[in-house]
């Protein structure tokens, strides 16, 4: 996939709802919180260059209904304006790059464990060396259907020290 293409489609990700609120769901609402202003930057870009174009009932339709056939219409657009309008390419990439950095990076350890009989888990240490909004979770949506026996659990957020 080209670079153009790829830009789309991350910009349509987050500017239609449907497509956002299942993002929202798997990344925490922390984050969109942070890259609210940032998202509506990304509608507004997109929305003015579609205005100037006579196009914009794409993101009207899009917004409306975000089916894959819709969206897929919304990205080929973009595609095209970025493929003739450096600044508007430019712009929007810098805009993606922003919304990358806000977003947190999500660690996960022992997510959807499922338990008959007995276990026990050694000491687990769980290290984020990397951005300073990690997330971190530990032990999420278990089933057990026996004993469990956890060690120490320790989570450390270095984020970028």
């Amino acid at each position: 996939m080209d670079p153009l293409s790829v830009v789309a489609g991350v910009v349509t990700t987050v500017i239609l709802p449907k497509a956002l609120e299942k993002v929202g769901e798997k990344i925490g609402e922390t984050a969109w919180d942070k890259s609210g202003e940032t998202i509506q930057s990304v509608r507004k870009t997109v929305q003015a260059k579609l205005q100037t174009a006579g196009t914009s009932g794409l993101l009207t339709r899009a917004e409306a209904n975000p089916t894959e056939a819709n969206t897929q219409v919304l990205q080929a657009e973009l595609v095209t304006h970025m493929e003739s309008d450096q600044d508007f390419a430019t712009k929007l990439q810098e805009l993606v790059k922003q919304l990358q950095s806000q977003s947190p990076t999500v660690q996960v350890v022992l997510e959807e464990l499922r338990v008959r009989g007995k276990v026990e888990i050694g000491n687990v240490q769980q290290v984020n060396d990397g951005r300073s909004n990690a997330q971190q979770t530990f032990g999420r949506n278990w089933h057990v259907g026996g004993d469990v026996k956890v060690g120490d659990v320790t989570q450390d957020n270095r984020g970028g020290k």
